[in-house]
């Protein structure tokens, strides 16, 4: 038994086991009064059924018992939860109330599918939403302060003179997390990771032309321009694939919307405006 319950796949076994807790007969009472947990034959076989798989043999009685444990001890610590109220006024728990009720009201799947005629529509009102960007592929040379210290400069003067001359770049400069090679990357991208000095310089140098230091949180830079291409707007037959995404997306947004509004106009909504106008139903 022991070699089971320290089997990593157990944990696997037991979140399943977490999960059917919710099948459990609830509200029902035995005949000494005493609150009723069930769990029913079925689920106890999907456990047996689970275990063989992971472990390759059937688990003993006692073995068995092991894994329908925790989630009727799940079971005991969430009704005693919910006899105190410790859900009242919990924020935790609200969230996880919340996700749950947008999971089960907000429909993920498109509503119908969707025609070429309404597919070029779209296409042809909002052609701005499908504008390939300019993108850059430039290559970098990371230089750290903390590794290099007061010789930060001149290391980096050196590297970039041993660059100049067309010396190999693949064995300059520190380790970092960073590509050294960023493919069609756009401009927000190259931004985000080397700040606004890097990026309008890759956006405007000659290529081939190795170039800086430039500084990013990271610390120096020398970059050399690979390819630059203008932004552009592609033709329909280019974007299709994305066009049938963004627009069942959008349709499945109104329905969702339209879900809410049905829902939300079975309550009076009144908001307390911080002024001196009086309260107004919304």
């Amino acid at each position: 038994m022991r070699s089971l319950l320290k089997d990593p796949l157990l944990h696997f076994l037991v979140l399943g086991g977490a999960l059917f807790a919710v099948f459990y007969w609830r509200g029902d009472t035995g005949e000494d009064g005493r609150a009723r947990i069930q769990v029913s034959a079925e689920q106890v076989e999907q456990l047996r059924r689970a275990a063989t798989l992971l472990n390759g043999r059937e688990p003993s009685e006692e073995e068995l018992a092991a894994l329908v444990e925790p989630a009727i001890r799940d079971e005991i610590m969430y009704r005693e939860a919910l006899a105190l109220s410790l859900d009242v006024n919990d924020d935790e728990v609200r969230t996880r109330l919340v996700e749950k009720m947008r999971y089960l009201t907000e429909d993920l799947a498109d509503p119908e599918p969707a025609s070429e005629e309404e597919l070029r529509a779209f296409f042809d009102a909002s052609p701005e939403r499908f504008l390939i960007p300019a993108l850059v592929t430039f290559d970098q040379v990371y230089f750290s302060p903390r590794e290099r210290g007061d010789a930060l400069d001149s290391d980096v003067a050196g590297a970039l003179a041993v660059l100049t001359d067309g010396g190999d770049h693949a064995g300059l400069g520190d380790r970092t997390p960073l590509q050294g090679r960023f493919v069609e990357a756009p401009r927000e991208q190259v931004e985000i990771l080397f700040g606004a000095a890097l990026t309008e310089a890759v956006y405007t140098m000659e290529p081939d032309v190795w170039t800086g230091p430039f500084e990013s949180d990271f610390g120096l830079h020398l970059v050399r321009l690979v390819s630059r291409s203008e932004a552009r707007q592609p033709a329909f037959g280019e974007v299709r694939d994305e066009a049938l995404e963004q627009f069942a997306e959008d349709r499945r947004n109104r329905a969702n919307e339209a879900n809410y509004a049905e829902i939300r106009a079975r309550y009076e909504i009144i908001v307390d405006w911080p002024s001196s106008t009086a309260e107004e139903g919304l």
